[in-house]
C-alpha cells in the first residue's frame, strides 16, 4: 500500500515540474479561456500516462476543467471561448478544443462552421487521436 502512495506521489510531484514551463507558456492564463487572476492548474489530458508528459498537458482554470469534462451538461454560450482556441498555436490546446466542439457539434449549431474551417497541424492531429475526455 506505501508502495503505490509514494508512487503516486512521485508522479505529482513530476507533474508539478511542469508548472512554470505551462505558466510561460500560457502566460499565466487560462489556455483555454484566456481567464487570467484566477487559480489555474496542470490538466493531464486523458489518457494518462504512466510518465508524467509534458506534451499531453495544458494549464486551464477550474472552471474550463468542469466544463471539459461535463461537454453534455454546459449551457450552449458557456463553450463559445472554445471557437477561438481551434487556431491555438498550441497543438494539445488546439486538440482539445477541437475534440470538445466535436462532442456537441448536434447539441448546437454554431460548432459545425467552426468545425468546417479547422485545419489541424500533424501533432494536433495526433493528439485528437488520443483524447479520451
Amino acid at each position: 500500500m506505501a508502495k503505490g502512495l509514494d508512487r503516486h506521489n512521485e508522479r505529482k510531484e513530476e507533474v508539478l515540474r511542469f508548472g512554470k514551463d505551462l505558466a510561460r507558456r500560457s502566460k499565466s492564463t487560462c489556455e483555454l479561456c484566456e481567464t487570467s487572476g484566477v487559480k489555474l492548474n496542470i490538466y493531464e489530458v486523458p489518457p494518462v500516462e504512466e510518465t508524467p508528459n509534458f506534451d499531453m498537458c495544458i494549464f486551464i482554470c477550474d472552471d474550463c476543467i468542469k466544463k471539459i469534462e461535463n461537454l453534455f451538461k454546459v449551457k450552449e454560450n458557456e463553450l463559445r471561448f472554445l471557437g477561438n482556441k481551434v487556431w491555438s498555436e498550441v497543438p494539445l490546446v488546439q486538440a482539445v478544443a477541437v475534440y470538445s466542439l466535436t462532442q456537441v457539434e448536434e447539441k448546437y449549431l454554431w460548432v459545425e462552421g467552426i468545425l468546417e474551417n479547422v485545419y489541424l497541424e500533424e501533432k494536433a492531429k495526433e493528439f485528437l487521436e488520443k483524447i479520451e475526455l
